[in-house]
């Protein structure tokens, strides 16, 4: 069995993480928002053991920056792309966000994985 895979955070996805936890402590309460971000943290570790869990997501990044997967951590999902070395977490982006849009922005903001 091959090892686990390491994650990559890119810095708009360690932001996104940042805006939920704030969002989230300010309008409900701390321990909401660390409930929730454990939440985010245990879909990306998923990952990390079966980095092909998340669907392929073609309906809203063909074009972009390759083959985009996403896994849900409700209302959330992670979008990530893989590499032989590394998972990477481009975005953590809410349901009712447009993310199309969002993820048509980072392309141009992405740095590739290595």
């Amino acid at each position: 069995m091959e090892g686990r895979k390491p994650l990559v955070w890119s810095p708009a996805a360690a932001q996104d993480l940042l805006d939920i936890w704030r969002y989230f402590a300010r309008v409900a309460a701390p321990e909401v928002a660390d409930t929730l971000l454990r939440e985010i943290e245990n879909a990306a570790g998923r990952l990390s053991e079966n980095p092909l869990l998340g669907r392929l997501r073609l309906d809203i990044t063909t074009g972009l920056f390759g083959d985009v997967r996403s896994v849900r951590a409700h209302p959330y999902s992670l979008f990530y792309r893989l590499s032989d070395r590394a998972i990477q977490i481009v975005r953590v982006l809410h349901e009712r966000q447009d993310i199309p849009l969002i993820l048509a922005e980072a392309r141009h903001s992405t740095r590739p994985l290595y």
